[in-house]
């Protein structure tokens, strides 16, 4: 199971989920309900990828939303402010490390459309262009080509999901969806 620190999150950790939660605001109106979570996020992947794979997004996306903010363990099942999504991390949620895996792989097979176990500066550019990423696309992807052999492998795209969801301090994966400045 993924320990949870209750609350102790590092500076850099909240830094980074604020990141996130501003890519998924696609209105900037401080909340981030459902529609824009799943149903935006779904659409701009309708403009990179087959059809069958931006369904898988929208299914990978529900599923994300109502295990992590649409649960027993919330009450605020229409919208969230980022407060609300830190508070929704305190939660005893029993999330493991195959869990996270398995959500890094699902990611990885939509993402890889020639199926050969990795990705491809233009396939990862797909990734970022679903979650709103404004810089260099090459940039990013070769801080998460950790073995600088021009594709993100299964291992290297799972240790940079990981990393990104878990790690208290800095890391390269903190880019892994990435940056909007």
């Amino acid at each position: 199971m993924v320990k949870n620190p209750k609350g102790n999150f590092s500076v850099h950790w909240v830094s980074k989920y604020k990141e996130f939660f501003d890519i998924m605001d696609r209105d900037g109106n401080g909340k981030v309900n459902e529609d824009e979570f799943v149903d935006s996020t779904t659409e701009r992947a309708q403009q990179v990828l087959p059809s069958w794979r931006a369904m898988a997004v929208n299914g990978i996306l529900y599923n994300a939303f109502h295990l992590w903010w649409l649960n027993e363990n919330t009450i605020y099942p229409k919208s969230f402010t980022f407060q609300e999504m830190l508070g929704s991390e305190e939660a005893e949620i029993p999330i493991t490390r195959e869990k996270i895996d398995i959500n890094a792989k699902d990611w990885l097979n939509v993402l890889d459309l020639d199926c050969d176990g990795k990705l491809m500066v233009d396939e990862y550019a797909n990734f970022l262009t679903i979650f709103r990423n404004t810089a260099k696309v090459q940039d990013i992807f070769d801080v998460i080509d950790w073995n600088e052999d021009g594709v993100i492998d299964t291992n290297e795209f799972i240790d940079a999901f990981v990393g990104y969801w878990a790690d208290q301090e800095a890391s390269s994966s903190d880019v892994l969806f990435g940056t909007r400045y």
